[in-house]
Protein backbone atom coordinates (compact mmCIF):
# COMPACT_ATOMS: atom_id res chain seq x y z
CA UNK A 1 0.00 0.00 0.00
CA UNK A 2 1.66 3.08 -1.01
CA UNK A 3 1.32 6.25 1.56
CA UNK A 4 -0.77 8.77 -0.29
CA UNK A 5 0.44 11.96 2.16
CA UNK A 6 2.79 14.25 -0.39
CA UNK A 7 6.09 13.29 1.21
CA UNK A 8 4.16 11.77 3.93
CA UNK A 9 3.99 14.81 5.92
CA UNK A 10 1.68 15.10 8.45
CA UNK A 11 -1.31 14.44 6.19
CA UNK A 12 -4.12 17.42 6.45
CA UNK A 13 -2.08 20.13 4.94
CA UNK A 14 0.06 20.06 7.86
CA UNK A 15 3.65 20.27 6.68
CA UNK A 16 6.38 17.39 6.89
CA UNK A 17 8.84 19.30 8.78
CA UNK A 18 6.68 19.87 11.78
CA UNK A 19 7.66 16.81 13.71
CA UNK A 20 9.77 17.28 16.80
CA UNK A 21 12.75 15.14 17.69
CA UNK A 22 11.84 15.10 21.22
CA UNK A 23 8.31 13.73 20.76
CA UNK A 24 7.31 9.73 21.07
CA UNK A 25 7.08 7.61 17.51
CA UNK A 26 5.14 4.45 17.29
CA UNK A 27 5.58 1.83 14.34
CA UNK A 28 2.76 1.07 12.64
CA UNK A 29 2.82 -2.05 14.15
CA UNK A 30 3.48 -0.88 17.70
CA UNK A 31 0.08 1.79 16.83
CA UNK A 32 -2.17 -1.12 15.79
CA UNK A 33 -1.57 -2.78 18.97
CA UNK A 34 -2.18 0.02 21.16
CA UNK A 35 -4.79 0.95 19.91
CA UNK A 36 -6.07 -2.70 19.72
CA UNK A 37 -6.86 -2.84 16.04
CA UNK A 38 -4.70 -4.24 12.57
CA UNK A 39 -2.22 -2.84 10.78
CA UNK A 40 -4.42 -2.51 7.86
CA UNK A 41 -6.92 -0.19 10.05
CA UNK A 42 -3.35 2.15 10.53
CA UNK A 43 -2.64 2.34 7.11
CA UNK A 44 -6.39 3.42 5.91
CA UNK A 45 -6.22 5.93 8.51
CA UNK A 46 -3.19 7.44 7.29
CA UNK A 47 -4.19 6.74 3.53
CA UNK A 48 -7.82 8.98 4.32
CA UNK A 49 -5.60 11.69 6.12
CA UNK A 50 -7.45 11.00 9.00
CA UNK A 51 -3.93 10.22 10.87
CA UNK A 52 -0.47 11.34 10.22
CA UNK A 53 2.68 9.72 9.18
CA UNK A 54 5.92 10.60 8.85
CA UNK A 55 8.94 9.18 7.24
CA UNK A 56 11.98 7.99 8.70
CA UNK A 57 14.88 7.32 5.95
CA UNK A 58 14.02 6.40 3.04
CA UNK A 59 11.49 3.26 3.96
CA UNK A 60 10.67 3.95 7.50
CA UNK A 61 7.21 5.64 8.83
CA UNK A 62 6.52 6.09 12.48
CA UNK A 63 3.22 7.87 13.92
CA UNK A 64 3.26 10.01 17.02
CA UNK A 65 2.07 8.75 20.02
CA UNK A 66 -0.21 12.35 20.29
CA UNK A 67 -1.86 11.86 17.14
CA UNK A 68 -3.19 8.27 17.99
CA UNK A 69 -4.36 9.68 21.39
CA UNK A 70 -6.97 12.31 18.86
CA UNK A 71 -8.43 9.53 17.44
CA UNK A 72 -10.07 7.83 20.74
CA UNK A 73 -13.13 9.79 21.29
CA UNK A 74 -16.32 9.10 23.01
CA UNK A 75 -18.97 8.11 20.47
CA UNK A 76 -22.02 10.49 20.78
CA UNK A 77 -23.64 10.43 17.63
CA UNK A 78 -22.63 8.14 13.71
CA UNK A 79 -22.32 10.38 11.48
CA UNK A 80 -25.59 9.59 9.93
CA UNK A 81 -27.36 10.85 12.67
CA UNK A 82 -28.31 7.39 14.56
CA UNK A 83 -27.49 7.20 17.92
CA UNK A 84 -25.26 4.15 18.67
CA UNK A 85 -26.21 1.68 20.85
CA UNK A 86 -25.47 2.14 25.12
CA UNK A 87 -24.05 -0.77 26.12
CA UNK A 88 -27.07 -1.23 28.81
CA UNK A 89 -29.37 -1.96 25.36
CA UNK A 90 -27.24 -4.59 24.20
CA UNK A 91 -28.20 -6.97 27.35
CA UNK A 92 -31.86 -5.92 27.13
CA UNK A 93 -34.15 -8.97 25.76
CA UNK A 94 -35.25 -8.35 22.28
CA UNK A 95 -39.05 -7.07 21.03
CA UNK A 96 -41.49 -9.21 19.45
CA UNK A 97 -40.89 -6.93 16.36
CA UNK A 98 -36.78 -6.67 17.11
CA UNK A 99 -37.07 -10.53 17.31
CA UNK A 100 -38.98 -11.09 14.39
CA UNK A 101 -36.39 -9.38 11.99
CA UNK A 102 -33.44 -10.93 13.25
CA UNK A 103 -35.42 -14.06 12.45
CA UNK A 104 -36.27 -12.97 9.06
CA UNK A 105 -32.74 -11.72 8.17
CA UNK A 106 -31.09 -15.14 9.53
CA UNK A 107 -33.90 -16.77 7.19
CA UNK A 108 -32.74 -14.84 4.28
CA UNK A 109 -29.24 -15.53 4.76
CA UNK A 110 -29.82 -19.31 5.13
CA UNK A 111 -31.56 -19.18 1.46
CA UNK A 112 -28.86 -17.41 0.49
CA UNK A 113 -26.22 -19.77 1.36
CA UNK A 114 -28.29 -22.70 0.03
CA UNK A 115 -28.70 -20.87 -3.10
CA UNK A 116 -24.98 -20.36 -4.06
CA UNK A 117 -24.04 -23.80 -2.66
CA UNK A 118 -26.46 -24.91 -5.47
CA UNK A 119 -25.18 -23.10 -8.16
CA UNK A 120 -21.63 -24.48 -7.07
CA UNK A 121 -22.59 -28.32 -7.12
CA UNK A 122 -22.74 -29.06 -2.99
CA UNK A 123 -18.80 -27.98 -3.49
CA UNK A 124 -18.15 -25.39 -0.47
CA UNK A 125 -15.72 -22.40 -0.41
CA UNK A 126 -12.64 -23.79 0.54
CA UNK A 127 -10.84 -21.48 3.68
CA UNK A 128 -9.03 -18.49 2.57
CA UNK A 129 -7.98 -17.54 6.33
CA UNK A 130 -4.43 -18.40 5.63
CA UNK A 131 -4.29 -16.91 2.22
CA UNK A 132 -5.26 -13.63 3.96
CA UNK A 133 -2.56 -13.74 6.63
CA UNK A 134 -0.42 -14.71 4.15
CA UNK A 135 -1.42 -11.84 1.93
CA UNK A 136 -1.11 -9.37 5.21
CA UNK A 137 2.56 -10.95 6.19
CA UNK A 138 3.59 -9.41 2.36
CA UNK A 139 2.06 -6.03 3.13
CA UNK A 140 3.31 -5.48 6.55
CA UNK A 141 6.80 -6.43 5.27
CA UNK A 142 6.50 -4.17 1.97
CA UNK A 143 5.37 -1.30 4.65
CA UNK A 144 7.81 -1.89 7.31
Amino acid sequence: MAIHRSAVGGGRGEPAMSAMPDEEYLTVAEAAALLKVSQSTIWRWIDQGDLSAYRVGQRRVRLRRRDLARLITPIHRRAEGRRAVPEADLSRPLSGTEQKRMLDAIEQAERFQQELLKRRGGKLFSSSTEIIRELRRERTDELS
